[in-house]
């Protein structure tokens, strides 16, 4: 996992970030997944829970918004080699915000879909709220979403 902060401006933004929806159609064309960004809250919990995590996701500089609200430069996961994706889905079972989804099911109501994931949170046996709210986590979510510049 890798993000190259040396290009940021005065607003800790970086600078030279594409779209978020670029991403998610790379992820479409290549990947078993795909990751409806807006939905995401880059705390990285899919990367934490996949058993190949490190060699298979990165994290990169993408524009877009936090669940629909505030649209600029954060700090998302990204399957940078799908083809060491072993397709057990244990990400998409870990992602908190139901972002994470395979290619043939995809996000069709983000806020529905992510209403529903809240509700759901605390009922998951294997990753539930224990999980979401690790320090780790949590650090991770702040860093991706409010760098300091």
């Amino acid at each position: 996992m890798s993000s190259d902060m040396s290009n940021t401006d005065m607003h800790g933004g970086l600078m030279e970030a594409e779209d978020w929806r670029v991403y998610h159609e790379r992820m479409k064309e290549t990947a078993p997944l795909t990751i409806h960004y807006p939905l995401c809250g880059g705390g990285e919990e899919c990367i934490s829970a996949c058993p190949f995590g490190e060699e298979i996701w990165e994290v990169v500089p993408m524009r877009v918004s936090l669940f629909g609200l505030g649209y600029k430069v954060r700090l998302r996961p990204y399957m940078a080699h799908p083809e060491k994706c072993r397709k057990c889905y244990i990400c998409v079972e870990a992602c908190p915000t139901g972002a994470l989804t395979p290619v043939d099911r995809p996000v069709r109501h983000p806020a529905f879909v992510f209403i529903y994931n809240a509700l759901k949170l605390p009922f998951k046996k294997r990753y539930g709220v224990k999980f979401v709210f690790r320090r780790e986590h949590v650090e991770k979510f702040k860093r991706n979403n409010w760098p300091k510049g």
